[in-house]
């Protein structure tokens, strides 16, 4: 990696760092760039070269998260909800002060729209469907991502009290069961 990119990266996690620090203390909406320059120590410009505003700091590390995502787990042989569930949970559960914290300063909907922007890529890389075309790939993927995303959210909203292996249990538990008793 040349000078100029490892510095790029550095500054934009020191602004990183700087945001979620002052998102602890207050509300997005009350922390100006000013702020964040100053807490990173990094100038104004160097803010404005690698973002437009301090919310595409939240939407370029959920991207980095995602594509951590993406390269952390392999493609699947075949659709296994439960090994599905406990890597998506665990994965999750690595970011939970970010995610609770995003959820209590009320930026649900920013962490909705980061995760969703790139869930169906997601669940298309981790069953190999990148060859395969059509409508029912796509809406599969939708499918499988929203549900995901829903589960997440309520686990969010319970305060990530209940470990990933336990809740992704659970999830798989209580959908296998209810295709069991809807198939009669």
């Amino acid at each position: 990696m040349d000078g100029h990119k490892r510095q790029r990266e550095q500054s934009a996690k020191m602004i990183e760092a700087a945001l979620f620090g002052l998102m602890r203390e207050k509300d997005l909406a009350q922390i100006t760039v000013s702020e964040i320059v100053r807490r990173a120590d990094v100038a104004r410009r160097t803010f404005y070269r690698l973002y437009g505003g301090k919310e595409d700091v939240i939407h370029c590390h959920f991207d980095w998260l995602c594509q951590e995502y993406r390269d952390t787990y392999p493609v699947l042989e075949s659709y296994d909800l439960g090994r599905i569930a406990q890597d998506y949970f665990g994965f999750w559960y690595q970011h939970r002060e970010f995610l609770l914290l995003m959820e209590r300063r009320g930026c649900w909907g920013m962490l909705y729209d980061g995760i969703s922007r790139v869930s169906g890529d997601i669940v298309r890389n981790r069953m190999d469907l990148e060859e395969a075309a059509g409508a029912d790939v796509e809406l599969f993927a939708c499918y499988s991502a929203g549900g995901f995303l829903m589960l997440l959210y309520r686990w969010i909203g319970e305060g990530m009290q209940e470990g990933p292996e336990r809740y992704a249990e659970k999830v798989s538990r209580s959908v296998a069961r209810f295709i069991e008793n809807v198939r009669g």
